[in-house]
């Protein structure tokens, strides 16, 4: 017998869907470390590393952004960015997307990486 799949409490989204949801004003959370960071990132991202739960739920709160405002998380392939929105859906981030294979899905798709 398979079980129900876990329904996940965040949206997982496409580079497309990202661009366009960036676009329309959201904001963007890197996770990645600063090195990945420095080899190339969204150009409207801003960097906060996951490296603990509580250290970076802690950084999350400490940038002060609307709670109801669409918020993307972004790593290298979507793996820890998951966990983050996960942890910022328990901060009460109410619009919360993970974008799906990461930075390597952006600039798979053709979209521009700052550096």
């Amino acid at each position: 017998m398979y079980e129900e799949e876990e329904q996940l409490p965040y949206s997982e989204i496409d580079a497309e869907e990202a661009k366009r949801l960036i676009e329309a004003g959201a904001h963007v959370i890197d996770v990645r470390q600063l090195d990945e960071w420095n080899g190339g990132h969204i150009a409207q991202a801003t960097l906060v590393p996951i490296a603990g739960i509580y250290a970076f739920g802690k950084e999350l709160a400490e940038q002060n952004l609307p709670k109801d405002e669409d918020v993307i998380f972004v790593c290298a392939s979507g793996r820890r960015s998951a966990s983050a929105s996960e942890i910022a859906r328990l901060l009460g981030f109410q619009k919360v997307y993970n974008l799906a294979h990461g930075m390597h899905g952006w600039i798979g798709y053709g979209l521009p990486a700052t550096r």
